[in-house]
């Protein structure tokens, strides 16, 4: 996992919005089975967090306040990844197709695709090489299609499907700011001196284990 200390060179102090005990300020460790976490709480109000969790990695910088037995974290503005929807063409007959670019290096096998329809569950796909491809049952066809990037949490707006223009969905993902977590007043419940984040479906426990590092 790289370095999480050279942001502190070029920090910029900015006003306290809330209480910063002296006691939380540190270096936290948030290592676990499959993951590498790191959180560090500076005494002007500022953090650094950032999580290699597999094939992602995510790290984010900004505030922190205590609020009653919580630390919450807003991060500084980032621009958030979106699906930007291109539009319907027609498709080979009874086919439902979904295309989706993306850019180099993102492959689109880490996308996933929910679709709804009027008379039965909503019905997930996976991306390939070639996008998404699916029959298509003339009594209940589908009628809208939603984009997820599983791995990031992320999901798009549902698209509702127009048969008159087509089966055949395009769509753009725009990454932004990909990787930079968008934290705001996320809450971290204090549990005996550690702070505790619900990411990814997990609990990631922070244990303070040193001082704010100097700068490098």
């Amino acid at each position: 996992m790289r370095p999480l200390f050279a942001f502190l060179a070029a920090m910029i102090a900015s006003p306290a919005l809330a209480q910063h005990p002296a006691s939380l300020v540190g270096h936290y460790d948030g290592h676990q089975m499959e993951m590498g976490a790191e959180l560090i709480l500076t005494a002007d109000g500022r953090f650094h967090y950032g999580v290699a969790y597999g094939a992602l990695d995510e790290e984010a910088m900004g505030t922190w306040v205590l609020q009653g037995d919580q630390v919450q974290l807003t991060s500084d503005p980032v621009t958030p990844p979106r699906f930007v929807f291109l539009g319907q063409k027609p498709a080979p007959a009874g086919t439902l197709r979904l295309s989706l670019e993306a850019p180099p290096g993102i492959s689109l096998q880490y996308f996933d695709a929910v679709l709804t329809f009027a008379h039965r569950e909503p019905e997930g796909a996976r991306f390939t090489d070639h996008g998404v491809s699916r029959p298509i049952n003339v009594k209940d066809p589908p009628l809208t299609a939603r984009l997820f990037l599983p791995m990031f949490e992320l999901k798009g707006e549902p698209v509702s499907i127009d048969p008159a223009k087509g089966y055949w969905l395009s769509f753009r993902f725009e990454p932004n700011d990909l990787g930079k977590a968008d934290f705001r007043a996320t809450p971290m419940a204090l549990d005996k001196g550690d702070l505790l984040l619900e990411r990814f479906g997990r609990t990631i426990r922070f244990h303070r284990d040193g001082d704010v590092p100097p700068p490098e």
